[in-house]
């Protein structure tokens, strides 16, 4: 078999399992490991796979839209928001970080909870709700991601002691959570650690895909909330680390729990 016949093969089951391995590859097609790490090379040329150390894996290296660019509440996120906040308990403490999907959250929030949040859009959602108790954190204005940032804001979470912490997702791969920003990936681990519980609200879209900065790891989630079963790579990963796993279906609203 040529490289170029391999190639085509592997891209198919990167596409379809989420990863291949060099190990895989040796063995599956009887080939030196110098032989693989080439193609592992060729593989990771196309846009849509990223070379990762001992394989590959489907990936989409991309920037985050600035806030005002994103989607807002689609139906898909009402959805997902929806099954998180009936999930949310009287007199719970929780923190709702900035993004689209939190704003969905806020707007279907129960009464009787306490919310910290570092978004002005959240904030807007939920004034004026009657039982809801409001901290909002301080720090500058982010202009870019609509989020308070910094480290003032990271020195203020730190007061705190949350239930649950809804942390936001603009890519999670193998290495967890990653975001555009340094901040922004500082806040969302320091949410994570002074919580009970760290729930992640993603669409399928954001499974394999990676941006600059490392936030919070797969050791930090315990709770992911999504609309498709996540690529197998992913899965294992889920297994691996204990994360209870919540496909909400979109036509049936029917939940379906892993592990």
């Amino acid at each position: 078999m040529t490289q170029e016949e391999r190639l085509i093969e592997l891209e198919e089951l990167i596409k379809m399992q989420g990863k291949v391995t060099l190990d895989y590859i040796c063995q599956q097609y009887n080939i030196s490991s110098d032989s693989a790490r080439r193609d592992l090379v060729k593989l990771a040329q196309l846009p849509h796979i990223m070379r990762i150390r001992g394989g590959a894996i489907l990936a989409e290296k991309r920037v985050e839209y600035p806030y005002v660019k994103r989607t807002q509440c689609s139906p898909e996120k009402a959805l997902l928001s929806a099954w998180a906040a009936k999930n949310i308990n009287d007199k719970d403490i929780i923190f709702i970080d900035a993004g689209t999907t939190s704003v969905a959250l806020a707007r279907q929030l129960p009464s009787s909870v306490c919310v910290i949040t570092n978004s002005i859009e959240v904030l807007s959602e939920i004034i004026g709700k009657k039982g809801i108790s409001i901290s909002i954190l301080g720090g500058g204005f982010d202009d870019y991601s609509h989020a308070i940032l910094g480290n003032t804001t990271i020195e203020q979470i730190k007061r705190y002691h949350a239930d649950k912490a809804f942390i936001g997702v603009s890519a999670l791969s193998e290495a967890g959570i990653t975001t555009d920003t340094e901040l922004d990936a500082l806040q969302k681990v320091a949410m994570a650690k002074q919580s009970k519980k760290v729930i992640c609200i993603t669409s399928f879209s954001k499974f394999n895909t990676q941006l600059m900065y490392q936030s919070c790891t797969w050791s930090d989630i315990d709770h992911i909330i999504t609309d498709k079963l996540p690529p197998q790579n992913i899965l294992k990963l889920i297994e691996a680390n204990d994360v209870e796993l919540i496909v909400v279906n979109e036509k049936t609203v029917d939940i379906d729990k892993y592990n």
